[in-house]
């Protein structure tokens, strides 16, 4: 019997990403993941428990909790700043013009 190879993440997303303001949340989602999957990482790596980084940012642990499971409606770029310096960290930001818009 021949095996059946199954279709790729980009032959499954294609049809979703023709549009664009779905492929502008998609790309907005897995770029909060990588983010948060980055805080979690460090955080973890130092040993650092979450109700340690919610008294040093000054939240509750819970709180810390719903941001490492990506249950809060947006994750405010202040928010981030004091979770990255709070685990002595510091945020590089580049952005990238596509050739599209030069």
């Amino acid at each position: 019997m021949k095996k059946m190879k199954a279709p790729s993440h980009r032959v499954l997303m294609k049809p979703y990403l023709r549009d664009r303001k779905l492929r502008e949340r998609i790309q907005a989602g897995v770029m909060r993941l990588k983010v948060i999957s980055q805080v979690v990482g460090l955080r973890q790596k130092l040993g650092i428990t979450q109700t340690e980084l919610a008294q040093r940012i000054g939240v509750s642990q819970p709180f810390i909790a719903r941001i490492e499971r990506d249950e809060t409606s947006n994750l405010s770029l202040e928010t981030l700043v004091k979770l990255v310096e709070a685990l002595d960290g510091e945020i590089d930001i580049k952005i990238h013009i596509s050739k599209k818009a030069a």
